[in-house]
């Protein structure tokens, strides 16, 4: 088993795969982490204790894999997936599965055109996870696990799924990746593209009522994107997702106080994904696969999107350096000018 674009997700992955002896595990990362893994092992932090992976392979390139793997866990951006699909192409003509465990709307479709939506299983991590340097990865919370799906209705995950399990992980197998993956991005949404906008942590978005309530607007408009495209909320491993669509029907008062102080617990206290980018500097970001996929969808459909495009748009522009992180880095009142002023289509 190959794991792409091995960061803190297919770092996690595949060093709890070969502790457990379930696969040969190779994973294809940056130089620093794959020398810092080559020379002592896979450093793995869980809420359960430390262990040191070893009997793993790590490479930089394809041109250093020993065998040609029969699986593909791709961990890359969402925005990297074109690349990662041109690199892949001679494994995946020999017949090899892929598994996405990416954000946002669209990777599995790409992938499919390629390789065949018989061979692509969708999935979805809700664990938090963050490299902590090069050759050590930390999982910040116990609840959660991993959700798959195939693309191709009739294909079977059972023996990903089973190989997960015995790795420890929890695994839910779904049917529709649809519902899977929009039911994630509601997940992905929450405190994120505020938090990198404003260089503010989600407890004190939760805080403010008027940031609380750009969160709500953002998060109720996907719902209705989700609704229109016939795409019900499910349950995810440790995340009852349909009690939180409930949850973000009521008041905002209401709302703020039953799924605010899950936003922070749900990362185990780290900022979420889209401002650590930031922070390191990427030029693009993951927004254009969840608010931008959320803006995407409503204008094909007709639904009003603006809270998400503003969201969008500002933070692309940010880390293109199109727009001064400081025009909005702490300051609320510019994110808020900017989302009053969005146009609503009529």
């Amino acid at each position: 088993m190959l794991c792409y674009g091995a960061g803190a997700v297919g770092s996690l992955v595949g060093g709890v795969l070969s502790r457990s002896g379930a696969a040969q595990v190779t994973l294809l990362g940056r130089r620093a982490h794959v020398a810092a893994v080559r020379t002592w092992g896979l450093h793995v932090e869980t809420p359960d204790g430390v262990a040191t992976c070893k009997r793993l392979d790590s490479i930089t390139t394809l041109d250093d894999l020993g065998a040609p793997p029969d699986l593909v866990v791709l961990t890359v951006k969402a925005y990297q997936t074109g690349e990662a699909i041109e690199e892949l192409a001679p494994l995946l003509r020999r017949g090899a599965r892929v598994v996405t465990l990416q954000n946002g709307i669209g990777a599995e479709e790409a992938i499919a055109e390629a390789a065949g939506a018989d061979r692509v299983i969708a999935g979805t991590l809700t664990l938090s996870v963050s490299l902590l340097r090069p050759g050590a990865v930390r999982q910040h919370t116990a609840d959660g696990g991993v959700a798959l799906a195939p693309v191709d209705g009739d294909a079977s995950v059972a023996d990903i799924a089973e190989a997960l399990r015995r790795a420890g992980l929890r695994v839910d197998v779904l049917g529709d990746y649809r519902a899977m993956k929009w039911s994630k991005l509601l997940l992905n949404m929450l405190g994120n593209a505020t938090s990198a906008i404003l260089d503010l942590p989600p407890s004190e978005i939760v805080r403010n009522p008027r940031l609380w309530g750009i969160e709500r607007d953002a998060f109720r408009e996907a719902v209705r994107v989700m609704q229109a495209l016939d795409r019900a909320p499910v349950a995810l491993p440790g995340y009852p997702v349909p009690a939180l669509v409930k949850a973000m029907r009521a008041p905002a008062w209401i709302a703020r106080r039953t799924v605010g102080p899950r936003l922070g617990a749900g990362r185990g206290g780290k900022m979420p994904s889209l401002h650590e980018d930031l922070e390191r500097g990427r030029e693009r970001s993951e927004v254009e696969v969840l608010n931008g996929a959320v803006a995407r969808e409503g204008r094909a459909l007709g639904v009003p999107t603006p809270v998400n495009a503003v969201l969008a748009d500002v933070l692309t522009a940010i880390a293109a350096g199109r727009r001064p992180r400081d025009e909005f880095r702490r300051n609320p009142n510019a994110l808020l000018a900017a989302c009053r002023a969005a146009p609503v289509p009529t």
